[in-house]
């Protein structure tokens, strides 16, 4: 898969917006292209406002034009979230370090914010061992290798499931891994 890598200010300032990172969300929930009234309608925002930020996320390369279809006369476009990875740069230097771990911040607490939704709602199906959803954590003890094996088997599972199939539903995850040592904290 391909990956863009945020790595100027434009770039990120486009992605910072938290309606563009909503709306990428959203498409990719779907996963299937949709007109701008159709995300405007899920989002609860405008048409005109939808096709803004779909035009800034063009820019990236995060939004691509699926196809056109002429409804009623009327030449309606639709739009999918593209299949690139998207990398804030975190390990490109000190400049704009600030927006990007705000980036890293958000994402996580947008996904554990919904994985707490998530066990609410869930309660009854996790008293009968029907929740499926789980947070892990803990520690491993890798060499470079097999940590460069983990990160790839991880990246290669992730790609082969981020299109939409006839039986799937979308899941939503945020995964952290990184060398630790005795005495460090987090």
């Amino acid at each position: 898969m391909d990956s863009i890598v945020l790595s100027g200010k434009r770039e990120l300032d486009i992605f910072v917006n938290p309606q563009r990172q909503n709306l990428l969300r959203c498409m990719k929930i779907a996963g299937i292209p949709m007109t701008p009234k159709q995300l405007a309608d899920r989002m609860g925002i405008s048409p005109s406002s939808v096709q803004h930020h779909i035009k800034k996320l063009m820019e990236l390369g995060l939004v691509e034009l699926s196809h056109t279809q002429l409804i009623h006369g009327i030449t309606a476009s639709y739009y999918r979230a593209s299949s690139k990875s998207i990398s804030i740069g975190l390990m490109m230097g000190e400049e704009h370090r600030g927006q990007r771990l705000a980036l890293m911040q958000a994402a996580l607490s947008r996904t554990f914010s919904g994985y707490a939704a998530y066990c609410e709602r869930s309660t009854a199906e996790a008293a009968q061992g029907q929740q499926v959803g789980d947070m892990l954590s803990g520690i491993l003890h890798l060499g470079r290798e097999e940590a460069r094996e983990l990160f790839a088997l991880i990246r290669t599972f992730l790609d082969e499931h981020e299109q939409k199939g006839n039986s799937s539903e979308a899941w939503e995850y945020a995964l952290i891994a990184y060398p630790v040592s005795e005495g460090q904290d987090g």
